[in-house]
C-alpha cells in the first residue's frame, strides 16, 4: 500500500467513528488508553523522542519530514471535529503515522507495536475523550497523564477483541456501581 492510500484508509476509519460518548465502555477505553501510553512510551524511549505528553507526533519523531495531503487532512479534521479538541489535535499525528508505516524504505523497530491501534479501537467503542486537570476523562473513569512514560514496561493488553473488552466493562461496571451499565447509563439488565 502506498502512503497516500494508507492515509486515506485511516482517514476513512476516523471519519466513520460515532463520536457520541457513552460511559458504558469507560473501563475498556481506560485499558486501551493505558495500552496506547505503553506503546507510545516504548516508541519514545526507542527513538529518543523528547516529549512530555503522550499525545505527540510519533511519526515526526521517528522519521521527520512525513507529509500529508492537506486536503485529506482538512477533510478528516472536519469529520472528526465532533470528537472534540483533543481528537482534532491527535488526528494529524494518527494520519502521519499511517503515512510513515506505508513509506517505502522506512524501517521501524520490529519489536514495537503500532501505537495508535489502541486509540482507534477506543474511539470505535464510543467516541473520544477529553483531557482536564492532568487526566484523560473517559466518562465514568479517568486515567492520569502523569507517569505515562513509566508504562513502557507494563504488560501488554492481551486482546482488543470485543468480547474481552466487553468483559472488562462488565467487571468494571460491577465493581464501581454494583450493576452492568447500559449505553444510556442505566442498568443493562444483565
Amino acid at each position: 500500500m502506498k502512503p497516500d492510500e494508507a492515509v486515506r484508509e485511516m482517514a476513512a476509519r476516523l471519519s466513520a467513528v460515532d463520536w457520541e460518548r457513552r460511559g458504558d465502555k469507560a473501563w475498556s477505553k481506560a485499558a486501551l488508553l493505558k495500552e496506547y501510553f505503553r506503546r507510545a512510551a516504548r516508541l519514545a524511549d526507542a527513538c529518543e523522542c523528547d516529549t512530555r505528553t503522550p499525545f505527540f507526533d510519533i511519526a515526526g519523531c521517528v522519521h521527520p519530514g512525513v507529509q500529508l495531503d492537506q486536503s485529506v487532512l482538512d477533510e478528516t479534521l472536519q469529520n472528526v471535529q465532533a470528537g472534540g479538541w483533543d481528537i482534532t489535535n491527535l488526528t494529524p499525528f494518527i494520519l502521519r503515522w499511517a503515512a510513515l508505516r506505508a513509506t517505502p524504505g522506512v524501517e521501524l523497530p520490529a519489536d514495537l507495536e503500532d501505537p495508535f491501534a489502541p486509540l482507534l479501537v477506543l474511539f470505535e467503542r464510543g467516541g473520544g475523550f477529553h483531557t482536564e486537570n492532568g487526566e484523560v476523562n473517559l466518562e465514568w473513569k479517568s486515567v492520569r497523564l502523569a507517569g505515562w512514560r513509566r508504562r513502557a514496561t507494563d504488560p501488554a493488553l492481551p486482546s482488543f477483541g470485543a468480547d474481552d473488552l466487553d468483559e472488562i466493562d462488565r467487571a468494571g461496571s460491577m465493581a464501581q456501581f454494583g450493576y452492568v451499565m447500559g449505553p444510556d447509563g442505566e442498568p443493562s439488565g444483565q
